[in-house]
């Protein structure tokens, strides 16, 4: 019975500290890189064919710019590949990116055609004096409706 107590004992220390090595672990790894903790890019179907697309992203610290730097809008063709049929960029579209900030969000409202498939690729920006970095991501993929 001593001997079972002292395996139990060995183990349940050893699973402890397995834990304990493991979770610095998988908060390192939730981090999306040097730059940003955190980005999210999501597609909504809308009434009347609109999509909407949304972008969210958080840097590891303040930043002299964050944000989007571009929005590319892909539409599934007839022969099954997506083409891309409209891209915003912070030189032609307003709010894309802001400066001295940690954390930014931006949506944009692409009218789409009824019974279409789209997504949308999101180019994340960060910089900082250090440097700067652009991260992409692809939305899910939508069929604009007449009503959602």
């Amino acid at each position: 019975m001593k001997q079972f107590s002292r395996r139990f004992y060995s183990l349940t220390a050893a699973l402890i500290l397995a834990v304990v090595l493991l979770v610095p672990m998988a908060c390192a790894a939730a981090r999306a890189s040097a730059y940003f903790a955190f980005t999210d890019a999501v597609a909504y179907a809308e009434e009347n064919g609109k999509i909407l697309i949304e972008a969210d992203v958080c840097a590891t610290g303040m930043m002299d710019e964050i944000g989007v730097k571009s929005i590319t809008i892909y539409e599934k063709q007839s022969d099954g590949y997506y083409d891309d049929v409209k891209t915003y960029t912070r030189n032609n579209t307003s709010g894309m990116i802001r400066t001295n900030n940690y954390e930014h969000f931006k949506s944009i409202t692409y009218q789409g055609t009824i019974g279409k498939k789209y997504y949308a690729e999101i180019a994340f920006y960060a910089k900082d004096s250090e440097g700067n970095e652009t991260l992409y991501c692809d939305t899910n993929v939508v069929t604009a409706v007449s009503v959602p």
